[in-house]
């Protein structure tokens, strides 16, 4: 036995496995998996598609990174655009009321 810092004493824990039989989800397991067993699929094959599908979706995100990136020198160039236009229509008002 252990005593902690508030002088109590305390009883260690010790987890004992129940034995093989005792444990049905053991055997539910074996169940399920006796049931899907003729499906299984070589894990080779699997990685090699986990592979293929990664590869495209890197490939989508690159695409969608550029796409990003064009968006915003599109954004860029309309606040440029509206500057110029700006600049423009105030000379246009102060060259009006210049002549007025």
């Amino acid at each position: 036995m252990a005593s902690n810092s508030y002088g109590t004493t305390s009883i260690p824990i010790i987890l004992v496995p129940p034995s093989y039989g005792e444990m049905p989800f053991i055997s539910k397991a074996e169940e399920v998996w006796f049931d899907y067993e003729p499906l299984q699929v070589p894990l080779d094959l699997v990685c090699s598609t986990l592979e293929v599908v990664n590869a495209k979706l890197t490939k989508i995100e690159d695409t969608i990174q550029c796409i990003v990136r064009d968006f915003e020198a599109v954004e860029d160039g309309l606040e440029e655009l509206r500057s110029s236009v700006y600049r423009y229509l105030f000379g246009l008002w102060s060259l009006a009321i210049v002549l007025h």
